[in-house]
């Protein structure tokens, strides 16, 4: 049999029922899973919960760590030329927000690898930094990214420099080793504001912004 998810509304109906009920508000919703025979299922406990998807870029507190050390190893080593920043971007959208930075051994894995092979946590960290903006389309938002170090530039809009978009999934991504590529996560400290830029779908400054 299928479980069945029901919901039970509970008002008070005594005076002692009120009095416990209130503190917790007017009325009680309970939600279980019951099935024909009565029996009732409950969350496994933390221990045995299964783990964050996305394998080795799951979006857990080491993962995110080491790879914002590759980050800072694989800039130091490469430079400038081994960065791009990052923009993610709802479809519907024409805002992107920048959500960090990427770096990558370029003799071994190109821009787009780089992004396919960190998506998960990239795509996660964004959602997590603009949960109102980004939040609604975990799973369908667009990666850009922009020469390293250009926010200024894109602030000011230049024309001269055109986002490009990166794919999901590039062929044998999986396969790149996590110490060939890097991301520095933004975290945001202008009181919640962030940091955002508005292009058209083709990633270039609009009309009405030059």
């Amino acid at each position: 049999d299928y479980p069945v998810r029901r919901h039970i509304r509970l008002q008070p109906t005594t005076n002692d029922e009120l009095a416990s009920m209130s503190k917790i508000g007017s009325h009680v919703v309970i939600s279980c899973n019951m099935s024909n025979n009565d029996d009732y299922a409950s969350p496994p406990p933390p221990g045995r919960r299964p783990k964050p998807a996305g394998g080795d870029m799951a979006y857990i507190k080491d993962n995110i760590q080491r790879q914002m050390e590759t980050y800072s190893l694989i800039k130091e080593a490469g430079g400038w030329d081994s960065v791009n920043d990052v923009y993610v971007r709802d479809p519907q959208q024409s805002q992107f927000w920048y959500v960090g930075k990427v770096a990558r051994c370029t003799g071994t894995v190109s821009l787009k690898e780089s992004i396919a092979r960190q998506l998960n946590i990239i795509e996660e960290h964004a959602t997590r930094l603009r949960p109102i903006e980004l939040g609604r389309s975990l799973g369908n938002l667009q990666v850009w990214c922009a020469p390293g170090g250009s926010e200024t530039l894109m602030a000011n809009n230049d024309p001269k420099f055109k986002l490009e978009r990166m794919s999901r999934y590039v062929e044998g991504c999986e396969n790149i080793d996590s110490k060939e590529v890097g991301f520095n996560a933004e975290v945001v400290t202008n009181q919640g504001v962030g940091f955002s830029i508005e292009r058209t779908d083709d990633g270039v400054v609009p009309p009405n912004l030059l």
